[in-house]
């Protein structure tokens, strides 16, 4: 899966490290999954039948992307949805959400990558499960 224009940008600036953007990933699975009511692109299409699999897998998602969005709130969120699910340049959103200097965007969605690998890293265990 291809990185967002803005993710990429601070991958090839060296600013990210490979771990941001594996949690970058996550949280846009979660919340494509959990919130928009996608497929899981990993399920298992194998193993149709009666599985509970494909409802415990959403229900995780939901529950991890709440996770996250209870500690970065409604603000921060607003950017990774912009950079990671609408594509759009990071600056952009970060302008509105928060008070910096273009020199500065790249910086604020770096940190943010940065709260989020930390958060996934300090994730309760049960909500891992699904």
């Amino acid at each position: 899966m291809p990185l967002p224009p803005a993710i990429e940008a601070l991958r090839r600036n060296g600013i990210i490290a490979p771990h941001h953007i594996a949690a970058a990933r996550f949280w846009a699975a979660d919340y494509r999954i959990g919130v928009m009511g996608q497929e899981d692109p990993q399920l298992d299409r194998t193993s149709c039948g009666l599985s509970h699999r494909p409802l415990n897998g959403r229900r995780g998602s939901i529950n991890r992307y709440r996770y996250i969005h209870g500690i970065i709130g409604y603000r921060y969120e607003r950017i990774l949805i912009a950079a990671l699910i609408h594509g759009r340049p990071a600056r952009e959103e970060t302008s509105r959400v928060v008070p910096a200097t273009p020199q500065h965007m790249d910086g604020v969605l770096a940190l943010l990558l940065d709260m989020l690998t930390r958060h996934y890293d300090a994730m309760p265990g049960h909500l891992w499960e699904g």
